[in-house]
Formats: C-alpha cells, sequence, structure tokens
C-alpha cells in the first residue's frame, strides 16, 4: 500500500492509538525524529529515522476532527541512515491530521501534526527565517511553532558545519543532530518544512558549483527531506522546486548548486542560478502571472545590493539580476514578492529601492535571520530597517477572499516582540 489513498479504509483511531501508546511508554522509542513536508491539498510526505536497522515500520495517519486513522506503508526500503518515507494521497483539503510511527507493532510516544492546503482562495500564515548553528536549542524554534503557521520555510544554513569534503555520512550526521534537537524536533513534528540550503549547509562558506561535496549533500537532502517535486531529479542536482497554497504560487531557487565562483568576473556566464534553472524560473514566473493572484520568489541570497567584486550577493552577480529584472519588467510580472535570508537581520523594502526592475518601484524584499547566530548586515538599503540580530524570524499572513490578496509581513525576534512590519495589496 505505499502511497495509499488515505480516502479508501479509514479506521477508528482512538481504539488503536491508546492502548499502543500505554504498552510502549515502558520502553524506549526506536524513533530518532520525524518531519512532514510536500503538503498539497490533498497529498503530504513524511520521512522519519529509525534505529536500529532491520524494524518494520509504517504509519499512523488521523483525521484530527474525527479522529479516524489509517496506517500506510512505506514508499519502499529504508534509505541510507534508516531513513523512511511515507506519501500520503487522498487527503481532505483544508484539513488538520497527525501522524504516529509504529515500530515493530508499537506506536511511538511522539506524534506530529500537518494541515492540508484549502482549495481556491484562501487565507493563511506562513513563517521563514535562516541560519542555526549545528543542533540549536534557541527559543525562537518553540515562539515560531507557537504561531502555528501552515508552513515553516527553511531559507538555508539548516546547520553550520562548513564542510570541505563529499562525505555523505559528514552530511547525515549534520541532519541529525539538527533533528535531533529537542526545540527543533517539537517545531518540525508541528509545522510542514519546505527547505533550501544555503553555503554552510550546503559546503563550505560562500560554497559554489566548484564545492566537493555538491553531489553528497544534493543525495542527502533527497534522503532525508520531505520535500516537494523536483525538476532536477534524482538521484542528484539542483533541489529548486514550486508549489502552490490557493492562489499563492511559491517558487524556490537554489542558489548554490550551479552559482558560478564569486571571484570570476561579471559577465554575462556568471550566474547565481545557472541556466537550466534560470529558464525553469523564467518558465515558472510566466506560468504563475497567467494561473496565480500572488507570486513569492524563495531566495536565499540578498538581491537589493550595490555592485561589488566578488560579492557573494547579487550585487556580484549584477549582469545576471539585470537579466531577470528586464525579463519581470518586460513580461508585466507585478503580482511578485521575494522572501529572502542570507543575512543575519531583519530587513524590509518596500520596493523604493529595488530599482533594477525599471519600475518607479520594484517587488518588496523581506529578509528574516539569523536563528540564533550574531547578527550581521547585508546589502540594502532598506525602507524598513535592518535589526540585526538572532533569534530572529519572519511571518507572512495572506488574506485572500478572491478579490484583491492583502500581505501583511512582520519580522520579530524570539520573545516574538516585533521589530518592523509592512503592509501591502496585490492587485
Amino acid at each position: 500500500m505505499a502511497g495509499a489513498s488515505l480516502a479508501l479504509l479509514w479506521l477508528g483511531a482512538s481504539s488503536l492509538i491508546e492502548p499502543a501508546r500505554s504498552a510502549m511508554r515502558a520502553r524506549s522509542d526506536p524513533v530518532v525524529w520525524a518531519w512532514s513536508g510536500g503538503i498539497g491539498a490533498d497529498s503530504a510526505r513524511v520521512k522519519a529515522k529509525v534505529d536500529p536497522a532491520g524494524r518494520k515500520v509504517r504509519l499512523l495517519v488521523t483525521r484530527e476532527a474525527s479522529q479516524e486513522g489509517q496506517y500506510v506503508e512505506p514508499t519502499g526500503p529504508a534509505a541510507a541512515g534508516n531513513v523512511w518515507s511515507f506519501q500520503l494521497d487522498g487527503l481532505r483539503p483544508g484539513t488538520r491530521y497527525s501522524y504516529g510511527l509504529e515500530v515493530d507493532g508499537e506506536l511511538e510516544s511522539e506524534s506530529g501534526s500537518f494541515q492540508t492546503f484549502a482549495l481556491g482562495a484562501s487565507s493563511f500564515k506562513i513563517a521563514f527565517s535562516s541560519c542555526a548553528r549545528t543542533g540549536s536549542a534557541s527559543k525562537v524554534f518553540d515562539t515560531i511553532a507557537g504561531h502555528q503557521p501552515l508552513l515553516f520555510l527553511h531559507l538555508g544554513d539548516f546547520h553550520s558545519e562548513d564542510f570541505r569534503t563529499p562525505s555523505t555520512e559528514a552530511y547525515r550526521a549534520a541532519y541529525d543532530r539538527a533533528l535531533r534537537s529537542p526545540a527543533q524536533a517539537r517545531l518540525y513534528r508541528s509545522v510542514p518544512i519546505v527547505y533550501v540550503w544555503d553555503d554552510q549547509d550546503y559546503g563550505a562558506r560562500q560554497a559554489d558549483r566548484s564545492s566537493p561535496g555538491r553531489e553528497a549533500v544534493q543525495q542527502v537532502y533527497r534522503e532525508i527531506v520531505p520535500h516537494y517535486p523536483l525538476p532536477a531529479g534524482d538521484p542528484s542536482g539542483p533541489i529548486y522546486h514550486a508549489f502552490s497554497v490557493g492562489r499563492v504560487r511559491f517558487v524556490v531557487t537554489d542558489s548554490r548548486s550551479r552559482r558560478t565562483p564569486r571571484s570570476e568576473l561579471d559577465t554575462p556566464e556568471k550566474s547565481v542560478l545557472g541556466e537550466e534553472q534560470k529558464t525553469w524560473f523564467k518558465r515558472e514566473l510566466l506560468e504563475a502571472r497567467d494561473s496565480h493572484g500572488l507570486i513569492v520568489w524563495v531566495n536565499t541570497s540578498p538581491w537589493i545590493a550595490a555592485a561589488e567584486s566578488g560579492a557573494d550577493h547579487w550585487g556580484g552577480y549584477t549582469t545576471e539580476r539585470l537579466e531577470l529584472a528586464r525579463f519581470i519588467r518586460e513580461n508585466e510580472i507585478r503580482s511578485l514578492l521575494m522572501l529572502s535570508g542570507g543575512a543575519h537581520m531583519l530587513a524590509i523594502d518596500d520596493g523604493s529601492h529595488n530599482y533594477y526592475i525599471g519600475w518607479d518601484k520594484g517587488f518588496p524584499v523581506f529578509h528574516a535571520a539569523a536563528l540564533d547566530k550574531r547578527g550581521s548586515q547585508r546589502g540594502g538599503p532598506y525602507s524598513h530597517g535592518p535589526h540585526a540580530g538572532g533569534g530572529h524570524f519572519g511571518l507572512m499572513e495572506v488574506r485572500d477572499q478572491g478579490g484583491q490578496i492583502e500581505v501583511v509581513w512582520s519580522g520579530r525576534n524570539q520573545k516574538d516582540r516585533e521589530l518592523l512590519t509592512h503592509q501591502f495589496t496585490v492587485e
């Protein structure tokens, strides 16, 4: 029943869960970590690590409102590192589900949850940030979870190992340390993940396409992360992808796998995205312009920045930045905004400093970081901020009743204090 439709064989979950939980309180759980992602209106993915190897594993998925559930078998054998994958199909739109791992006939003590997306115009809230120390136990993760966002977008530096080796085991160990952290585990169990790397979880600091660990991390990402389908395919390649929530299209770009070394001259050949991803990105923008009310570009590198030779942000890749800005202007893609990490600060620009686009006012940009690293400022100027520091995250609320789409941005710290805010409407 790999990838089985949950609409088929719903069971009374209460009678299954409670006896199993009572029996397992006397034992230690073999489930190391679990998290969900790849959420749609009727589907989701769950990945979990179970130790030791050789266990029989399945997933109990429960529709919370009715307490009805179904067991789902894994999609295949465990990946390296004893990671099991589950594809959930036939779910109900706009519905909350919980899940738990059954190992050798006994249900684990901890459960996870997610909510499927509503169909059509809908309002929702997401959280996003980037840049955490490996295994961080920062309070910020609990603060984010307290907002109960529909999704958490992690925009890179999931860990900060700064790898300079092609070791798949080293990458797996770094992800394990993060996912074992109780604070992070609570967030990732309760909120589905959307994740794209930046430099220090992809390779070394300011890493690019020449990183010796490129193929290793691309493989491990596919093993561990419950991601959306990746247009670059398997078993390796860039991890760019896109998904929709109601009338909002999220376009997530990988700014490391194909990045030209920053030391090269700023010519038309110098690229953050690489030609294949850039072609895909432009196509996504055109299709979303005609089919969605709002486009969110998820980009890990600071976009607003003065030209600077050798810079690791878009200011070091101004020829490609101008190419993309002209494409956006010439194709009248006016419903675009950007969410970004890559700098340890909160900052918002309402578009007034995004002059590359060639309109009186460019698309708005929102930076949110760092989760728990020291503060720093990059790029700018910005209309709001910057506020440098750790314990930072952003909230984006989308209010969509079928007409104009209203967007509310809030930059916050781990004490949940609002440091900056901006609100605007997309026609």
